[in-house]
């Protein structure tokens, strides 16, 4: 099995190709898994991400056998399967594998360019959903801030009673905000959108999983993305992601979420007050787990609708 090491892989690189992915590559005898933490606000904080390099060999039993052993959504390294794509990522979490992790391409692209395996601060990134754009700012930095776009949003309504949804996450109907809409929205994996009335009922949320689970089933989407945009500070919102049977019950940062929540937002914001161009809302994400997260969500608005969407943050090595 592989071994998780935080030191330079054993490859060796010779050549840099056009597109910024290193050709030359010798794999090592068995590929390495780097502990790395992505979004973190503060220390402790961000979601801890194992990213396996050299993964080529691995058959998918193996790959979610080390999801499942770490408990947490690990990306995979492969060759890419396309001409324009840079880097192929594949992504698992303990129960099943997943389309599209934006913590885990954030995790996999700093280790990758720490090593030299990729150098250019454009790279085309090969995943189930298609190809992603990523892009890297201030790269001189061990920690370089990179930019994932996702897709044109899916705002869905749902026909859910909010009592019921209060219900199942464990709270008093009272704690919905009834001034934004409970609708499923995806920028690449549907989430179920649920506003709460303050940073205080977020916290007190202790979900009936099974149900809440079977309710996400229902409409469609892979979890649910309970939000406040009355936050504990000064970021646009507060939130908290309860996945559908990952092998996990939540996570601290949810890149996929808090993008469709950005999209979310835009849309739901009053429209005297919307207009086009470009929008940025700061996410914070974990303080109920004690790992306090930040992500940014940037959305562009075009003839009064989203778009384009990108989510944002950094990440460093270890755990």
């Amino acid at each position: 099995m592989p071994t998780a090491c935080s030191s330079p892989c054993s490859t060796t690189c010779t050549e840099t190709g056009s597109a910024g992915h290193r050709s030359g590559v010798t794999s090592a005898s068995e590929p390495l898994v780097v502990p790395t933490t992505v979004f973190a606000l503060a220390p402790g904080g961000g979601n801890p991400c194992p990213v396996v390099l050299d993964a080529d060999a691995l058959s998918d039993d193996e790959m979610q056998s080390i999801a499942a052993s770490h408990r947490l959504e690990t990306g995979y390294v492969v060759r890419p399967n396309r001409p324009d794509a840079d880097v192929r990522l594949r992504y698992f979490v303990p129960n099943h594998e997943m389309e599209m992790c934006v913590h885990a391409t954030i995790a996999a692209l700093t280790v990758l360019r720490a090593r030299g395996v990729v150098v250019e601060d454009a790279v085309a990134v090969e995943t189930a959903i298609g190809l992603v754009d990523v892009t890297v700012s201030n790269p001189g930095s061990a920690s370089p801030t990179i930019r994932v776009e996702q897709r044109r949003p899916e705002l869905t309504p749902v026909d859910l009673d909010p009592a019921e949804v209060a219900w199942l996450l464990g709270l008093g109907s009272g704690s919905i905000d009834r001034d934004l809409p409970i609708e499923a929205v995806s920028t690449a994996r549907s989430k179920l959108m649920v506003p709460l009335h303050d940073h205080r009922d977020l916290d007190a949320a202790d979900p009936r999983y099974e149900g809440l689970w079977a309710m996400c089933d229902r409409v469609g989407t892979t979890g649910v993305y309970a939000f406040t945009t009355r936050s504990r500070g000064t970021a646009a919102a507060d939130a908290r992601q309860f996945p559908v049977r990952a092998g996990y019950p939540e996570d601290p940062a949810t890149g996929v979420a808090a993008c469709a929540l950005g999209a979310y937002l835009s849309m739901h914001t009053p429209s005297e007050a919307r207009g086009d161009g470009h929008r940025s809302f700061r996410i914070e994400q974990g303080h109920a787990m004690g790992r306090p997260s930040v992500l940014v969500a940037r959305t562009l608005v075009e003839d009064g609708l989203v778009s384009r969407t990108w989510i944002e943050g950094s990440a460093t090595e270890g755990f």
